[in-house]
């Protein structure tokens, strides 16, 4: 069983260079980042670290999860930030859980204890919200529906990859959402949400709030897609 460790950075120097030396390589069997065009140095310190790095074809979250999809050819992707939000050890967790051969797996900031350093009050609720949605519309039981931090078997991925690209930064929706239409054996982990360490956040709330919200509309009515 091969994974491959899919880094998706923009403007992500802090992150490179703190948080990715706690990831040890025996975890995974490859470490891919894709770069979005970053300005700050962040390809140039991947580089010296020596990590393996391609440029995005396209713009948004998706583009940047679909290049790695076509430049890899493991069994399985495990999608990650360096941003901070994160924690290295969630990646052990989640090769290990997909093992015991769920199609899905992810971490839920949103639990019972889940300890969350970065999202305020709005933020949470919009979150809890859109899993709610999720779950109402499509029959989940997510706590967390939006979160990065996951991995997925190729073999789903390619189920239901269509439209991915033009997601955006609702891509990981759109993967929860079709991971549920399709099927799929989906399990989720209890983790955190910590501080986020420099750059900038790429989300705005407004506009990510109507794509959510007609996302989860579409794949209701155009629930054969």
């Amino acid at each position: 069983m091969s994974v491959d460790l899919i880094i998706p950075t923009l403007n992500e120097i802090d992150g490179i260079k703190n948080i990715m030396p706690k990831i040890k390589n025996d975890w995974v069997d490859r470490i891919l980042i894709v770069d979005g065009g970053s300005t700050d140095g962040t390809v140039e310190e991947a580089k010296r670290l020596g990590y393996e790095v391609i440029s995005q074809k396209g713009k948004g979250h998706g583009a940047a999860f679909l290049t790695a999809i076509n430049a890899t050819n493991s069994d399985y992707i495990l999608l990650w930030s360096p941003d901070g939000n994160h924690e290295p050890e969630e990646i052990p967790k989640l090769v290990k859980k997909i093992k015991e051969g769920y199609d899905q797996v992810l971490i839920s900031r949103f639990g019972k204890t889940s300890i969350n350093e970065d999202a305020g009050y709005f933020d949470t609720f919009g979150n809890k919200m859109f899993a709610f949605l999720v779950n109402c519309f499509f029959g989940g039981h997510w706590t967390d529906s939006l979160n990065e931090s996951r991995i997925i078997s190729r073999n789903a991925m390619m189920d239901i990859k269509e439209d991915i690209e033009k997601a955006k930064m609702s891509s990981t929706q759109q993967m929860s959402i079709r991971g549920l239409k399709r099927g799929q054996k989906i399990c989720e982990i209890i983790g955190n949400e910590r501080a986020r360490i420099g750059g900038k956040r790429k989300m705005s709330p407004i506009p990510v709030g109507f794509g959510l919200s007609s996302q989860i509309i579409r794949e209701f009515i155009f629930w054969n897609r």
